[in-house]
Order: C-alpha cells, then structure tokens, then sequence
C-alpha cells in the first residue's frame, strides 16, 4: 500500500504529522506526508523456452504437463492448472505443431477406456528446463542482494525536497540521456539527468529555465570535501535551521531566498556536531534531481 499527501507552498512549508504542525517560513520547500509498508525487494522473472522466436514452454506449460503425467486427463490436468480446458488443448495443440515430437499423445479404447499421455520427448524437455529454471533462479537470489541496501532505508513520516531555479548552461547528450549543467541563482553549478527526449518535448535550449526537485534524503552533509566523494553535485552551504525528530532535517542556505534540505539520523547529527550558522558541504548524484520546465 503506498499512498501521500501532497503539500506545495511556494513561500511556506507545512511540516504536518500526528503529534504537531508547525510551519517553517523557507522559501521554496516542498513536502508531503506518505505512508508505506515495510519493503521486501524480490527478483522475479519468467523463464521461456522460444521455437524460432515464437514462445515454446514456460512454467506454466510445464505444470501442466506435469499435471497431464498425473492425472493422464486434459480436463482434470487445465482445472489442477488453473486454466480452462479451452486454454490446455491451445497450449498442447501449438507445442506439438511446434516440436520435434509430439509432447502429448492421445490413447483411445482399451479396457481403461483410454487416456492421455506425456511423451518421453516431453518429460526430457520438462527435466531439462526444470533444471535451468533451478539455475535461474539461484542466480536471481543472488542478484536480490545488490537491491537489499536500498529495501533497508530508513523510513520517514515525511518526504521533503527542495525546489531551486536553475538555468540551462551546457547540454550532453549520452545515449538516450540528457546531462545538464545547471546555473544556480547564485551561480553555483549542479548537474542533472533527464531522458533525452525531456529535450524536444520542452524545446529546451542554453540559456532555458528549468526548476528542479532535490530530495532531501538524497542529500548528505560534511565539514569537509573529501576526495572520495564521487556524487557530482557539492554545494557550500550554512545551516539556517535545525529540526530534530527521530531524524534531523537540516534547512541549508545557499544563497538569498534559495534553500536546501537535508535528511540524517540522529546519530550523524550528533557525530559532526552541527550547530546553526555551520558551513557545511552538501552532496548529491545527478540522478537525484529531478527537472521540470519551469
């Protein structure tokens, strides 16, 4: 369940949660209130078997080969599948003009009154891709684990970004995407991304407006620019305000009425020792701005 509020005050912002509100008389913030389960990323995706790039077998059409071995009855096999019998007999119907050899066969009289049966060929087929979707999906587990830092972020009551006007000072152009180099009232410089076609569709040029989103989760502080630091976008700021919750949002001045936000832990807070009228360097990516035309 995912759902928000959305409040966008040009000249105030509404700081709103269950216990109080309060305003805070900074420029060009925007904030809104969500709601949100716990995430639990998980990496799926479906395995086919193609026959000159048409879809041959899937899981789905294995299980109901499987159920077909079980039962030895279309109509049982569709309804344990979960798929009508009109459905089944498609599915059999298009495997066995496109393999090889049949995977179904029909088996008429006798003293069981006949039946239908799953092909050695199909059984083959049916061993071959279980073992290949076994395969898959122990490399999907192991590519889950490249998601699990972003499943584990700390949740806020609050999403609070920070709006700037910026003017378009360079375009590059790499693969589909757009970089932009953007001019700050003050004239400082920050890069963002867009895709390629933001360009067209907003008949952008050097010199255009554009006002960007900068979400203050997305930007972290420090005392000092470390070499390391590999986010594009480093801005000298100073504290204008301080609001300490379970979290910190720090209000950071750039320059006249054009502020910054920042979200960290308390225990950030506490380990920089930041106080009010503290210059501090503020970082962010370029893919965490977000560009609209102005």
């Amino acid at each position: 369940m995912y759902y928000n509020q959305i409040i966008f005050l040009k000249f105030k912002t509404l700081f709103k949660n269950q216990e109080r509100s309060r305003e805070l008389d900074r420029p060009y913030i925007l904030m809104y209130t969500t709601t949100m389960n716990k995430s639990s990323f998980t990496l799926t995706a479906d395995l086919l078997l193609n026959n000159n790039n048409l879809e041959f077998l899937s899981h789905k059409k294995i299980q109901l080969l499987e159920n077909i071995s079980i039962y030895g009855s279309i109509s049982k096999a569709a309804k344990e599948s979960a798929i009508t019998y009109k459905t089944a007999w498609s599915w059999i119907d298009k495997m066995n003009v496109m393999s090889p050899k049949p995977l179904v066969q029909k088996i008429s009289g006798g003293k069981d009154g006949g039946g239908t049966l799953v092909t050695a060929y199909a059984k083959e087929l049916m061993c071959v891709f279980e073992d290949v979707r076994a395969l898959q999906q122990k490399h999907l587990h192991t590519l889950e684990e490249s998601f699990s830092h972003l499943e584990n972020e700390l949740q806020s009551p609050v999403f609070t970004f920070s709006k700037l006007q910026t003017f378009i000072k360079e375009i590059v152009i790499k693969g589909d995407k757009a970089i932009f180099v953007l001019e700050l009232l003050n004239g400082n410089e920050i890069s963002a991304q867009a895709p390629g076609s933001f360009i067209k569709v907003h008949n952008l040029k050097l010199g255009s407006a554009l006002s960007v989103l900068i979400e203050s989760d997305t930007v972290s502080v420090s005392k000092t620019l470390e070499e390391e630091i590999s986010s594009r976008n480093k801005l000298i700021v100073k504290v204008s305000e301080i609001l300490i919750k379970e979290e910190v949002l720090l209000t950071l001045h750039l320059s006249d009425d054009q502020y910054l936000t920042s979200r960290i832990t308390y225990k950030s807070f506490k380990d920089m020792d930041i106080k009010v009228n503290d210059e501090l360097i503020a970082v962010f990516k370029a893919y965490s701005v977000t560009v609209f035309k102005s």
